[in-house]
């Protein structure tokens, strides 16, 4: 296994443990009274939340992204129709 590869093993390993850890910790924030009391019942048939976001959220859109952003900017030669714009 090459230097690069456990590297990216490693962070991968720190990530899922921080995501995991942030799971259990918006649970015990933001209880199920105080999301049942942030909701909107629609005849019972769609719940619709409109109180705080909680942390893992926070933290996974950020993450999507920073995702997004690395995968545009690694992959732009395949977006042919901006990517002619630009040259």
């Amino acid at each position: 296994m090459t230097f690069w590869e456990m590297f990216w093993v490693a962070i991968g390993s720190v990530l899922a443990f921080v995501v995991i850890f942030l799971m259990f910790i918006a649970g015990s924030k933001y209880s199920v009274h105080d999301a049942e009391a942030h909701a909107t019942d629609y005849a019972g048939a769609i719940k619709e939340g409109h109180g705080g976001i909680t942390s893992f959220l926070l933290v996974m859109f950020i993450g999507m992204l920073i995702w997004t952003i690395i995968y545009f900017v690694m992959n732009w030669s395949q977006f042919a129709v901006i990517s002619a714009y630009a040259q």
